[in-house]
C-alpha cells in the first residue's frame, strides 16, 4: 500500500532474476518469499477499511518557526506539574512552532467527551479544558539525528479547526467537533498554532548551530489509524539565525497556500513605528472602511512592541494581529500600547505573491 510520509523516505528495492529456460526450487521459494507480505505488513485491503489517517502539515511547521525570549513566573502554568513545558522561572529561550494534523483517511476520528474519570484526557490549566493525553511528542537533535533536548508529550483537544480538503464534495463543509465533543471529520484538519500555550520546546542554553526539530503524533499508536508512517516529520532548525527572531526574510517558493496564514514567520515588511501612550488600548489599522488608514489588495496586519532588546516581532511576540475588518479585505489591530511606549507595525500579503499597500495610522480609545 502506498502512503504518504512527510518525513525523509528511503525507498529501497532489491530485484533477483536467474537466466535460462529452468527455475529450481529454490529460486522459487526465494521468489515466493520476496513477493510475500511481511509479517507486521497491513493487510491488502487497509487502505479501503473505514479508519481515519493521521499526518503532519510539515510545510505549516516549518513556515511557523520562531524564537522567542521570555520570562516566566514561579507560579506560570507553564511551570505545573501537569504542563511542564519549561525548564524553570525567569528568562527562558523558547522554540515556537504550528503542529497542523489533517484526517486524510476515510472516516472520521472520533474521541467522544471528555470525563474527568477517563485517563485518556487529562484537564489543562493552562488552555483551561480538557485534551487528549500524549497526542504529539517535541524532540531536539543534532544534525546527525541524535537527541539533544528530551522528548516532551504534548496534550492536545482534538478538533475541527480547518477544512483540509476542499476539493471533495463528500467532505461536510461544517465543522463538527470541538474540546466539548472532540475529534477530527475526515477531510478535516486540527491546527495547534504558535502561540498556544506550551506549543514549544524549551531550549535554553542549546549553543547555536544546526538541530532538526522532531514532532510525532499518536506515536504510541493508542488511535487506530490506516497509517502509522506518515505520523513522524523532522524539520530543520538553526539556533542563532536572525531569521527566527524577525518575519521579514523572503518566504519559501512553492509553498502550499494552506501553509501562508498570519502566523507564519516570512513575508513581512515593516511598515513605520509609532509613539502611544503605556497602557492605553490603542486600534492599529489600514483599512477605510473602518475609518483608519488604507489599503490595497488583502494585506494582513502584525503590531509589536518596538523596543524589545531582541528585536522580536514573532507571532507569538507579538501584541496584536489583525485581518480583515468592516466588510473590507483591510486589517485593524486592537492592543496595549507597551509600557516602552513605541510600536513595530508590520505587514504582508495574505497570500504569499500578491501585491498589496497598507498605510496605518494609530488612534488611541
Amino acid at each position: 500500500m502506498t502512503r504518504l510520509l512527510l518525513a525523509t523516505v528511503a525507498l529501497v528495492v532489491a530485484a533477483c532474476g536467474s537466466s535460462g529456460s529452468s527455475t529450481d526450487a529454490a529460486s522459487l521459494d526465494a521468489v515466493a518469499l520476496a513477493d510475500a507480505d511481511p509479517p507486521d505488513a497491513d493487510p491488502p485491503d487497509a487502505d479501503t477499511r473505514p479508519l481515519p489517517d493521521l499526518a503532519i502539515f510539515s510545510e505549516r511547521a516549518a513556515i511557523d518557526l520562531a524564537i522567542q525570549t521570555r520570562s516566566f513566573a514561579a507560579d506560570s502554568c507553564e511551570l505545573d506539574p501537569d504542563e511542564a513545558c519549561v525548564g524553570g522561572a525567569g528568562e527562558r529561550t523558547l522554540l515556537h512552532f504550528s503542529v497542523h494534523t489533517p484526517n486524510v483517511g476515510n472516516a472520521d476520528l472520533i474521541l467522544g467527551v471528555p470525563e474527568p474519570n477517563n485517563p485518556t484526557f487529562v484537564f489543562s490549566a493552562c488552555h483551561n479544558h480538557f485534551h487528549f493525553e500524549g497526542y504529539a511528542r517535541y524532540r531536539l537533535l543534532d544534525a546527525s539525528g541524535n537527541e539533544v533536548i528530551a522528548g516532551r508529550k504534548q496534550a492536545f483537544c482534538l478538533l475541527d479547526s480547518e477544512r483540509w480538503d476542499t476539493e471533495d464534495p463528500t467532505v461536510s463543509a461544517q465543522s463538527e467537533y470541538d474540546c466539548e465533543l472532540q475529534g477530527i471529520q475526515r477531510g478535516w484538519s486540527d491546527i495547534y498554532h504558535s502561540r498556544l500555550g506550551c506549543q514549544f520546546i524549551d531550549i535554553t542554553g542549546t549553543p547555536a548551530g544546526n538541530y532538526q526539530l522532531e514532532i510525532v503524533i499518536n506515536g504510541d499508536q493508542v488511535l487506530e489509524e490506516l497509517s502509522y508512517q506518515n505520523n513522524t516529520t523532522t524539520i530543520p532548525v538553526t539556533v542563532g539565525a536572525s531569521e527566527l527572531a524577525t518575519p521579514t526574510e523572503a518566504c519559501p517558493s512553492g509553498v502550499d497556500p494552506r501553509a501562508a496564514t498570519q502566523n507564519r514567520e516570512c513575508g513581512w515588511s515593516l511598515l513605520s513605528t509609532q509613539s502611544c501612550t503605556p497602557g492605553a488600548a490603542i486600534i492599529v489599522g489600514c483599512a477605510a472602511a473602518c475609518g483608519l488608514g488604507s489599503c490595497t489588495g488583502d494585506p494582513i496586519l502584525r503590531v509589536c512592541d518596538a523596543d524589545r532588546a531582541d528585536g522580536d516581532c514573532s507571532f507569538p511576540a507579538a501584541i496584536g494581529v489583525g485581518d480583515n475588518e468592516c466588510g473590507s479585505e483591510c486589517p485593524l489591530a486592537d492592543t496595549i500600547c507597551p509600557t516602552s511606549g513605541s510600536i513595530a507595525i508590520y505587514a504582508a500579503p495574505a497570500a504569499i505573491s500578491d501585491a498589496f499597500t497598507c498605510n496605518p495610522q494609530v488612534v488611541e480609545l
